[in-house]
């Protein structure tokens, strides 16, 4: 009786800095059809080759892989994106070679990528996520996924501890602290979210500072809030006046300060003196609010451009208006500053919370048991 032949593989592992710069590699040696088996993080002896060991195959048996239907041409960036993004998840599912020791790998990225962590900085936390799996040294004889599939519990308990591990946190703020941002991130809000809740709930005399001059009837919003707050107000609109209203403030105050939103344009004109005294300022504690509905790419661009005021914090609003925290996750993690407070919504003061590296982390795992099933 005649056999029929099986199909053969050709298997090499490229060592990169990144998945796509090994599937560039592959596909230049192994031709266009080669196919990612595997990733992991580099072995310690192959560690100065590249921080990923990705594995490839060619000659590949595609009867029981899923079809990949073809892709229309992107119109723009965006839809350029998901076409990555959809191939990335279908490379991640059409799997052949996954292990059960690559398993939490891999459910984990495609997780963290569907809630917008970076295709890199995804894998590179599934692959730590993965070890953390495998490292336990206390083996559990009890344990009915001793030897089978990773307990679904430990991937999430492990998953939360990487992603909290990674997220810096530094709740509270300074005894005079300024809020600095781009138009329309919610700073006046915040300001008087942050004169209840870190001054008058706590029994210390507040004071309230705008530097606005920029925004028609900016000045008289915060003015109206002082008012109701019952705390004493003062608009200034040169940095001379600024510096003298923080110089006679009391010593046991705490001073909020109130700064115009600054365009990119605006960044060159009274942002430079704003950034410029508060560089000469050492005792005033600044604080970049960015709103959590905003892009990563414009998170970054936004952070970069509010560098030069040298934030010691990020506050993060309208997490209300977003499904995903994967942006402000990133964020965080490349520029590394810790981020103070969270806001999620209008309400004063409800609306505020000191950041929390558990909230975060839950949010961006929120689909890993509905993964898991459907992967098993």
């Amino acid at each position: 009786m005649a056999t029929t032949p099986q199909p053969q593989i050709r298997v090499k592992s490229y060592f990169a800095s990144s998945v796509p710069d090994a599937i560039d590699l592959a596909r230049r040696e192994l031709g266009p059809d080669a196919l990612l088996l595997n990733s992991r993080e580099s072995p310690p002896e192959a560690r100065h080759l590249g921080p990923l060991e990705v594995v490839f195959g060619n000659d590949w048996d595609t009867r029981n892989v899923e079809p990949i239907a073809p892709l229309p041409p992107p119109s723009d960036v965006g839809d350029l994106r998901q076409a990555v993004d959809r191939i990335w998840k279908l490379l991640l599912r059409n799997n052949p070679g996954d292990s059960v020791a690559d398993r939490p790998n891999r459910i984990v990225a495609q997780v963290l990528i569907d809630a917008g962590v970076t295709r890199e900085l995804a894998m590179e936390i599934g692959a730590s996520v993965a070890q953390r799996v495998y490292r336990r040294s206390v083996v559990d004889m009890s344990d009915p996924y001793r030897g089978q599939d990773p307990n679904p519990a430990d991937i999430a308990r492990e998953a939360m501890n990487e992603i909290q591990a990674r997220f810096s946190v530094k709740p509270g703020v300074g005894r005079i602290t300024a809020l600095v941002g781009p138009p329309g991130s919610g700073k006046t809000t915040t300001l008087v979210k942050l004169a209840i809740r870190e001054g008058l709930m706590k029994g210390r005399p507040v004071r309230l500072i705008s530097a606005d001059t920029q925004r028609i009837a900016a000045s008289e919003q915060l003015r109206i809030y002082a008012a109701i707050l019952g705390v004493p107000f003062q608009s200034v609109e040169t940095m001379a006046a600024l510096g003298q209203a923080v110089d006679l403030a009391p010593q046991n105050a705490l001073l909020l300060i109130d700064t115009p939103g600054l365009s990119p344009a605006q960044l060159e004109g009274v942002g430079a003196e704003l950034a410029s005294f508060f560089s000469r300022r050492q005792d005033i504690d600044v604080h970049l609010v960015l709103t959590a509905s905003t892009r990563q790419n414009d998170l970054e661009g936004a952070a970069k451009r509010f560098a030069a005021f040298g934030p010691s914090a990020l506050i993060f609003t309208k997490l209300d208006e977003t499904d995903s925290l994967g942006a402000i996750f990133c964020e965080a993690l490349r520029s590394g500053t810790p981020v103070s407070f969270f806001c999620d919504g209008q309400e004063v003061p409800e609306s505020i919370a000191p950041a929390s590296g558990e909230h975060l982390a839950e949010s961006l795992v929120r689909q890993l048991p509905e993964v898991m099933q459907s992967a098993a």
